[in-house]
């Protein structure tokens, strides 16, 4: 009985050594080495590291959009595509790339920035597949001189997106677009945004609601995390929030409400003509929420409301933690509507 353990066990023992990816005969060392992407029909420039889009001829100040020479795609979707494909992490080194970063569809991208620049930041399905964008992970930090846009997107985490306005950088010359988080979107989170304008004026911002708009008729966005929120200066409205299970940290707005309501067309789950008195916050439809902290700043803000607590659910509250005002100015007051289920728990 010994002796036939003894010589199973050796047997179990060779065809381990076998089966070993280490001992194999590809001459790989690990099953990592065996699987490792080989993008050597891309690479454009070897003075950079898999993953770094330079190495596949994208730089800042350059056009990504020409063909790349062996895929004969443009050079966006073909880094794009190596990304989604082959789990390979892309990296976009700082400066101002002069073109959207369109990831409508995409599936399981990992990128990291080192303030990069974009026109437009865009997140949502592609109008041919319908395949909803989901497991996006973008690390590090974007700047975007459009909108942050994101629809029908799930499982969307991103580290910090600054939005600014520069009329020479935006490919329409507008000003900001600000952050809209739209219809059907699910699990997103972000650590840090800042938004330093938000524009209005003529019908080119007919759509412009809110610096941040989480919102979406019939479908509304659901648990939607942002650590901070800073909103330096808004035309209009400064947050605009419905939807379940979100989580927002700090908040900080500095200016609300000092544009313009012409063309601005109307805002879903809101009463018709509602858009043009503009609020700093606006919570409307919005259940089992949470805002930890808000800070308002009223000294050169020229909306009509200070927060506008609109229709809710006090079975289903939104909380907010501590909701304070600066520089308060006595002719902007809160409106609340008898059904709102705002709660606030301390307000200075």
């Amino acid at each position: 009985m010994r002796f036939f353990f003894s010589i199973t066990l050796l047997a179990l023992v060779i065809v381990s050594c076998k089966n070993d990816p280490k001992t194999n005969k590809e001459g790989a060392t690990d099953e990592t080495e065996a699987t490792v992407f080989n993008d050597s029909s891309y690479v454009l420039n070897n003075d950079y590291p898999v993953g770094d889009v330079r190495r596949y001829g994208v730089f800042p100040d350059s056009s990504f959009l020409a063909q790349h020479p062996f895929t004969k795609e443009t050079k966006m979707k073909t880094i794009l595509d190596i990304a989604e494909n082959h789990d390979v992490e892309l990296f976009f080194p700082k400066g101002n790339y002069r073109r959207a970063l369109i990831l409508d569809s995409r599936i399981g991208l990992k990128i990291s920035f080192d303030n990069a620049e974009f026109d437009l930041v865009h997140i949502t399905n592609n109008t041919e597949s319908k395949i909803r964008p989901k497991d996006i992970e973008l690390k590090g930090t974007i700047i975007t001189y459009d909108r942050l846009g994101i629809t029908e997107a799930e499982n969307i985490s991103i580290d910090s997106v600054i939005i600014k306005s520069d009329i020479t950088k935006n490919i329409k010359g507008m000003r900001s677009r600000g952050c809209h988080i739209y219809y059907g979107c699910k699990g997103i989170s972000i650590k840090y945004l800042e938004i330093d304008d938000f524009g209005s004026g003529d019908v080119n911002y007919q759509h412009n609601h809110a610096a941040l708009a989480i919102d979406g008729w019939n479908n509304n966005p659901e648990n939607v995390q942002i650590q901070k929120v800073h909103i330096k200066s808004t035309d209009r409205h400064g947050i605009y929030i419905t939807g379940t299970d979100h989580l927002i940290g700090e908040v900080i707005i500095d200016r609300f409400g000092v544009g313009s309501s012409k063309d601005m067309s109307p805002m879903q789950d809101a009463v018709k003509g509602e858009e043009k008195e503009f609020k700093a916050l606006w919570i409307n439809k919005s259940y089992n929420s949470f805002i930890e902290n808000i800070t308002i700043n009223e000294k050169d803000s020229k909306g009509k409301y200070t927060a506008h607590f609109d229709a809710g659910d006090k079975t289903r509250p939104f909380t907010i933690g501590t909701f304070k005002v600066i520089n308060d100015n006595p002719k902007i007051n809160i409106l609340e509507e008898d059904n709102n289920g705002v709660i606030i728990e301390i307000k200075q």
